[in-house]
């Protein structure tokens, strides 16, 4: 899978202090919270990993949710999502505001960067791992087998990041979107639901290397795109046949037309018209009245965890134990290695005892060379 655009271009003048702390946070989300989940014993099933995960991470960013349109999620079987991608936040964000009814698309390299997120994910079913390629036969095997996992999968729907790669602060809508998923829609007659978020990218600004706190971020969910719908108008008015360049067409000039609705509740855009960042977030903050926000409802219901992840958490614990066990062996050969050179050395060791003879049964064993006198 080739990107579309140009890839993003990190600043690395703009590194301080607080880049760094932020930096360190970032890894903290991505490295040491879907640890804790693999830990978590009062977790039991697949979606409950990621809510756990994602009410850590929110927990720390504290971003305001609100919907914009009038409809909501359709969670009807088959159905796939289309989003705009600008942070590694998304992954977060989107899966809340498609309320962990999503499951993802990912090329195995992302197993390298970040492999213990990848692994939860991989564990839990809310991703595809898919090898690179863009030979024409690898593309339709990828799609092939995305398909077949799709259809045993009741409890979620696929979503998929149409403009390519995260793009920050992206200026306009994107000149085209990838056409592979659009034409498998088209082939394979599943109908399409845009759910576009604006201001991901500040609540993780990836370009920046920075975090920021309380963001409001808007979504809009669209209509649904149905493709035999828009093949039977089609043609029934132009009377012609109704390609997949067509329904490409119409699904790109729905993707911009949501772009250019959702301007409004954009900070870029005040920003781009002169305004401080600041004055943008007061700008948006007004936006919020009368929005209903979107809650952190799990949706198609849940499935227990694996037997695997099962196994997973149980080997982390024993190697905890084994690593808390080793540590307090040493701590204790360590004790009574000074204890020894403090009877060699002839220090009158009684005075010491004295003071703490509670721990006459416990510290000084038989095998201590101390002998303790009340």
């Amino acid at each position: 899978m080739v990107d579309i655009e140009p890839m993003l271009e990190y600043n690395y003048k703009n590194i301080n202090y607080r880049t760094i702390r932020d930096s360190c946070i970032i890894l903290y989300l991505v490295f040491i919270i879907p640890f804790y989940a693999i830990l978590n014993y009062n977790i039991t099933t697949e979606k409950m990993v990621l809510y756990y995960i994602i009410k850590c991470y929110f927990d720390i960013l504290k971003p305001n949710f609100y919907r914009v349109s009038k409809r909501d999620i359709i969670n009807d079987k088959d159905i796939i999502y289309l989003t705009n991608h600008v942070s590694v936040c998304d992954f977060f964000i989107d899966t809340y505001t498609i309320h962990f009814s999503n499951k993802f698309v990912s090329l195995n390299k992302i197993k390298l960067s970040l492999p213990i997120l990848s692994m939860v994910v991989a564990l839990t079913n809310s991703c595809y791992f898919i090898p690179e390629g863009t030979q024409k036969n690898k593309v339709i095997e990828n799609l092939n087998n995305i398909d077949k996992w799709r259809k045993s999968d009741d409890i979620r729907n696929l979503m998929i990041y149409p403009e390519g790669m995260r793009r920050p602060h992206r200026p306009n809508p994107s000149q085209v979107l990838k056409k592979g998923f659009i034409y498998h829609s088209f082939e394979k007659k599943l109908p399409l639901q845009i759910i576009y978020t604006v201001n991901k990218d500040y609540v993780i600004d990836d370009a920046k290397f920075i975090l920021n706190k309380n963001i409001n971020l808007f979504t809009y969910y669209g209509p649904k795109i149905n493709p035999q719908k828009l093949k039977a108008r089609y043609e029934k008015k132009y009377k012609k046949e109704y390609t997949k360049d067509d329904y490409y067409e119409d699904v790109y000039k729905q993707w911009c037309k949501i772009w250019k609705k959702m301007d409004k509740y954009r900070i870029d855009s005040y920003i781009e018209k002169g305004r401080s960042y600041e004055d943008a977030l007061k700008i948006t903050e007004k936006l919020t009245t009368n929005k209903p926000p979107i809650d952190a409802t799990i949706i198609n219901g849940d499935k227990p965890i694996s037997n695997s992840f099962i196994l997973l958490r149980s080997m982390c614990w024993a190697i905890i134990y084994y690593i808390i066990y080793k540590i307090i062996e040493k701590v204790f050969a360590l004790f009574l290695s000074c204890s020894a050179q403090i009877n060699k050395s002839g220090i009158d060791t009684s005075s010491f005892c004295s003071r703490f003879s509670f721990l006459k049964n416990f510290l000084f064993s038989p095998v201590s060379p101390i002998s303790c006198v009340n």
